[in-house]
Order: C-alpha cells, then structure tokens, then sequence
C-alpha cells in the first residue's frame, strides 16, 4: 500500500488508540480466568488479533467486536496445536511460558522476522524446569522453583513467566539477571496481576509467586489509552499545529508517556487537563534523550528532533536493532530521505534539525517507521510517498483515518 501526503497544518482531537501492551495483558489473563469477562478498548490491531487466535487455539473463547472483547475463559486445554504469532514479539513470549505452564505441547509459528529475534535465554530457562524444545515445538509441562532470566534483552520474557507462574502447583521466585531494560512493562504486567488478584511479592530485582492461584480479573474492564501510538499524532501537534489526544492516563505505568518530558524539553507548548493531552507548535530547540526504558518512542522523537534547531543525541539505541525493523537503520533512513543530516556515532545517534523535505519513505514492514514518516511528511516541504504503509495494522490501523481528521491529507493507494 502507497500513501501519498503533501503538507498541511495539523488542528483537531482524537481519541488514543488502545494500548495493545496492556490488551495483551489483559486478554491473557481472561483466559486464564474461569467464566467470562469483557474487555473494552482492546481494538482490533493485527498483534491483538494473534493473540485471540492463539488463545483459542489453546482453548479459550474470545469474539471482538467494535473494539471489544468477550473472553470466556479456558475450560480444557486444547494440546498439539500450533500457534502462528504473526509479527508479534508480545504474542510468542508472552505464550511461550504460559502455553508451558498449561502443558499444551504447543508449535509455534510466525514470521521469520519474528522467528529469528532474540529468544533463547528465555526457551533455556524453561528447558531446565521441565520443557522438551525441538525447534519451536514445546512438550511437557512447567515447574515451579527458581528462575533466573536475563532481562537486559527483553522485559516481554520476565512478562509471560508472570502471567505463567501463579497457575502452577510449585512456588516460584524470579531473580531478574543484568541490566533490566522496558522496567515499565514488567509494572504494567505486575499491574495486571493486582488487577487479577494474583498476590506476588517484589523485592529489588527478586519477585515470589505462590504456586496454585486464581485469575480473578473483574467481569468487565477497559484497556486504557496507548502513550506509545499517541506520540505520533501529539508530535504531529508539536511540528506543525495543535493536536489534542483525550483518553491517556498521566499516571499510567506505561513508560512511553515520557513523550510528554521530550517534547517539553524540545519546547513544544503541552497543556494537560484531565485525560486530554493538547501539544501546540513553538520555537522547538534541540534535546538530549535516552531510550533505554522507552525504545519504541525513538522514530517518532528522531522526527521531531529533525524538526528542532541545533544538535540532538539519542542514547541507549542499541535495542532498536531488534525490533519489526533494525529501527537504527530504518530511523536513519527516514531522515535521510527527508534531506536531514543523521548518522550513529557509536551507541548515539546524532541529528541535526533543519528543514525536512518531502520524498520517497521505504516503511520496512514496520509500522512505528511507517508512521513516522506520515509524520514527517506532513510538515516537509513538497508532497511525499510512503511505500508499505499496510505495516501500521500490527498496531494502530486507524492511524490514517486518524491523520484525516487532523486535516491530513493521505491519498492511499492499494
């Protein structure tokens, strides 16, 4: 899919996409549940989608429907089944440790990108408690005890143990290994579990789950607005605007609402009144970041810092390499294309803002470098295309529809 953009000042409101991280999350943990439980907001992105189908594949019952869920819970598992993840990372690691923890006996598929990211040290970890791994076909049944993972790659292995652990019959305790990086969704995780009445105990990076509990999510629950997708359109606000999000919460443990600290610090105007987010366009200067703890917002910040006077340093980048796309690359390219001076200097990357022009944006089947671009276009100077646009279905699909309303003008073209 090609999207053609020529530029335009961006005014309006829309409602924050939902946040997948939390959806998946939730969805888990209802077929984990017994009897039924809906879910509002969980949308209908193609990472959510892969989810619902491996879970019932597995057993569970879950219908969307405009945006919601109905989830009526695992009765029996269904065993030898194979379940395809598509592009999702959440999807694979968060059930690979619980379709265990079920004794499924499960072969899981997915793309090769996805196939190829880094995942052994979490697949070692449930070999030595109990697993048979012959490729991606995992046989027997998890134990409890003693985990050590190691969490300087991925916070999503620490994640599916969590949601896997409480339903054993063992006790078990997790020791967090290395340099933890996205700690925040290991709290939106353990958020979950509270909401689920699932007790564990947390001690520096030390964290016990009795053995033999039960889900007990409440019937009906909402997944809260997505800080990481609204950073697209409340950056689009800050280039060239005023772009108002309503449905975030401050105080959510999604790390990726530090996007309100970036563009402070660039200098964008940012008013907050209740759930509602308005960010202005102002005199924008440049800004020093690290991404460590919020990887996912690095495009879309490299974007805005096109935008400001001066040198920005981006730090803790080296987990971009792992993501849909080598993000430092697929980054560095968008910029590129745009005339905007951008290079990696050993763990940084440097950009240095001026006047972005339009062009040809190659999307890399990644759709945080898809909207990015949509961004970028949308106050450069002369028209843009956007190749492989499609790729914003794994998380927002509404992004375009999005776009039109704060006066985007995006000529799709299949």
């Amino acid at each position: 899919m090609v999207v053609k953009i020529n530029p335009f000042i961006a005014k309006g409101q829309i409602i924050a996409p939902p946040s997948k991280s939390v959806a998946h999350r939730l969805l888990i943990a209802s077929a984990l549940k017994r009897g039924k439980t809906v879910i509002k907001n969980v949308g209908d992105s193609a990472d959510v989608i892969a989810t619902c189908n491996c879970l019932n594949r597995l057993g569970a019952s879950i219908t969307l429907e405009d945006g919601n869920a109905t989830v009526v819970g695992l009765k029996e598992v269904i065993k030898n089944q194979i379940l395809d993840c598509n592009e999702s990372g959440s999807t694979l690691r968060f059930l690979l440790s619980v379709s265990c923890a079920l004794g499924a006996n499960a072969t899981f598929t997915g793309s090769q990108k996805l196939l190829s990211r880094p995942n052994g040290a979490l697949l070692e970890e449930l070999e030595s408690h109990g697993i048979s791994i012959d490729k991606w076909t995992l046989g027997g049944s998890l134990m409890g005890g003693k985990f050590e993972v190691d969490a300087s790659v991925s916070s999503q292995y620490v994640t599916g143990l969590l949601l896997a652990l409480p339903i054993l019959k063992e006790d078990s305790e997790i020791t967090l290994q290395g340099k933890v990086v996205s700690k925040d969704y290991i709290n939106i995780t353990l958020s979950v579990l509270e909401k689920a009445g699932i007790k564990y105990q947390k001690s520096g990076n030390s964290i016990v789950i009795k053995g033999n509990q039960e889900y007990l999510l409440p019937d009906e629950v909402i997944c809260e607005g997505d800080w990481s997708g609204s950073a697209f359109p409340l950056v689009l606000g800050a280039i060239g605007g005023e772009v108002t999000v309503k449905g975030l919460d401050v105080n959510s443990c999604q790390g990726d609402k530090e996007i309100l600290a970036v563009l402070k610090k660039a200098g964008a105007s940012v008013d907050i009144a209740g759930d509602e987010i308005t960010v202005k366009r102002a005199m924008l200067g440049a800004f020093e970041q690290d991404f460590d703890n919020v990887p996912d917002l690095a495009p879309i910040c490299a974007v805005l810092a096109s935008f400001c006077r001066g040198l920005s340093v981006f730090t803790g980048v080296e987990r971009l390499k792992l993501k849909e796309s080598d993000r430092i690359e697929t980054t560095l390219a968008l910029l590129h294309s745009a005339g905007i001076f951008a290079e990696q200097q050993g763990g940084k990357i440097i950009i240095k803002g001026g006047v972005p022009k339009g062009g040809v944006f190659d999307g890399a089947n990644d759709h945080r470098i898809v909207m990015s671009s949509a961004v970028i276009a949308s106050a450069a100077v002369g028209q843009s295309l956007i190749n492989g646009s499609e790729a914003i279905v794994k998380s927002y699909p509404e992004f375009f529809k999005d776009y039109k309303k704060l006066g985007g003008n995006a000529d799709v073209y299949v």
